[in-house]
């Protein structure tokens, strides 16, 4: 119960800044006058809210039988989203962020918010880390797919992770930084483990790489292209 309930003040975060952004934009735009460009900003608050809604729900389930997702989305809307919302964070830290995602569409088998969650965890992690390198940090965002498998990395040049801390890497309330957590990993793995997933750290060279690997449905590929 604890876990989940610091999981949860954990992953709510996330939609809960971006409505606060969206309302400050907001306020900002009404004070200039500027109402026909309030429309997409509520749009994207009401996202927020429901996608807030949803991660309520999915907590609510959370030790309840989950059924493998019998449709596929493109997992670079996720991918997108998180950059969208993780820009100004890696701006104010200092860290560079490059993605590197391919043209074509990459169908997954899984839960589009789980799946952004994880997304976010890992480059959040990133940002945080690379962000203590004096103005020099860089995250860089791979996503590939092949016939078998979809890839995702998410790469730092920060400190790492050291080497005391990587047998208990994913468990709950493992974390170096004062104001952390030690859950986004924790609940990025049962996410990722959900969709029939592997979630791990990277061995060798400098900061810290995390690698998830997602099974292709050839079936459900097919019907996404």
């Amino acid at each position: 119960l604890g876990q989940m309930a610091s999981g949860l003040a954990h992953e709510l975060t996330q939609p809960l800044t971006a409505i606060l952004a969206q309302a400050q934009a907001g306020r900002r735009l009404l004070g200039r006058g500027d109402t026909a460009a309030l429309a997409p900003i509520l749009d994207d608050t009401v996202t927020q809210a429901r996608r807030a809604s949803a991660m309520l729900e999915r907590f609510r389930n959370w030790s309840r039988p989950q059924h493998k997702p019998v449709s596929a989305f493109d997992m670079r809307e996720a991918v997108g989203n998180v950059r969208a919302l993780l820009a100004p964070q890696a701006e104010r830290q200092g860290a560079q962020l490059a993605f590197e995602v391919p043209e074509a569409p990459v169908p997954v088998a899984a839960d589009p918010v789980e799946m952004e969650q994880v997304v976010f965890n890992l480059v959040r992690n990133a940002i945080e880390a690379a962000g203590d390198a004096s103005g020099s940090g860089r995250v860089v965002v791979r996503l590939r797919q092949d016939n078998s498998q979809t890839t995702l990395e998410v790469a730092d040049n920060g400190p790492g992770v050291p080497e005391d801390l990587r047998p208990r890497l994913f468990t709950p309330f493992t974390t170096t930084r004062v104001d952390g957590t030690g859950l986004g990993l924790a609940l990025s793995q049962r996410l990722v483990e959900r969709a029939s997933g592997e979630i791990a750290l990277v061995d060798g060279g400098s900061g810290a790489t995390f690698r998830v690997i997602l099974p292709r449905n050839e079936d459900l590929a097919e019907a996404a292209q």
